[in-house]
């Protein structure tokens, strides 16, 4: 931030050149340290230090003269290393992570859980207890973070089971080895591009049975916080903003309208 000083004499060439330096060297690019979880796309991936949850943060603290570096860690253990690290910035975080609300940013990203099914087997899914009629793959502790409806629902069912490997659950719906997966659905999206190699949404039925879970950063100083809070809402207002939309191929929130079929 610069300064304005009153004074009774004229400025000087000298002081407008010592203010000129003042306020390049306030706006200067700075370095932030920031940690996110391991391989999660399109969200993050890890290997390739990139992923649309990445790039938008990224992109974004640039438009605020910041560059970044990023540490991955597994989930769950992003605000300890914030804390031993003496982080600037943890990402993908809420007041669920045991995080003093305090120093949260405003929520900047969404993820969505659904059950996806496809088409061609014509299964209906209206309520929670549905998912005891079939055979359902999800995510690792989808059990104990989808609700107690869930939770009671797929206990009674055999047929369920989860997988840490999200690649591998989207495969096995595909070659029809399960009747219906659970999981975001970008990251179904994702994969299943990758496996088939071309769109697959118009081959599925997605189900909004759950309710989506808005992610906020984690960041100590209030200053940093509300820039990123700032830089964040003039972002999602850009064309840049959308470009990188279309690039992870985002189609939710926004672009992807989800319908429970029979309400």
């Amino acid at each position: 931030m610069c300064v304005c000083v009153k004074t009774s004499r004229k400025p000087s060439l000298k002081d407008w050149l010592w203010l000129l330096l003042v306020c390049w060297h306030t706006t200067e690019a700075k370095d932030l340290l920031v940690i996110a979880g391991w391989d999660k796309p399109p969200y993050v991936i890890s290997h390739q230090d990139s992923g649309y949850e990445v790039d938008l943060v990224r992109q974004v603290l640039a438009t605020a003269n910041h560059r970044i570096s990023m540490l991955h860690v597994p989930y769950g253990r992003t605000y300890e290393t914030m804390k031993q690290e003496n982080a600037d910035i943890a990402l993908t975080l809420n007041a669920k992570s045991g995080v003093p609300p305090e120093i949260l940013s405003q929520p900047y990203i969404t993820y969505q859980n659904v059950a996806i099914s496809l088409k061609k087997n014509n299964i209906k899914l209206n309520k929670l207890s549905d998912f005891r009629l079939f055979s359902v793959i999800a995510f690792q502790s989808a059990s104990k973070v989808l609700g107690n409806d869930f939770a009671s629902a797929v206990k009674e069912n055999l047929l369920y089971i989860e997988l840490p490997e999200q690649r591998r659950q989207v495969e096995m719906l595909l070659v029809g080895s399960v009747d219906v997966v659970v999981m975001d659905v970008n990251i179904f999206n994702y994969y299943s591009r990758v496996i088939k190699g071309e769109n697959q949404m118009d081959d599925v039925n997605v189900y909004a049975l759950f309710p989506p879970t808005h992610y906020s950063a984690a960041i100590s100083d209030p200053e940093l916080r509300a820039t990123f809070d700032r830089a964040m809402a003039n972002f999602k207002l850009s064309e840049q903003y959308r470009q990188l939309r279309q690039q992870y191929n985002i189609i939710y929130p926004v672009e992807f309208s989800m319908v429970n079929l029979d309400k």
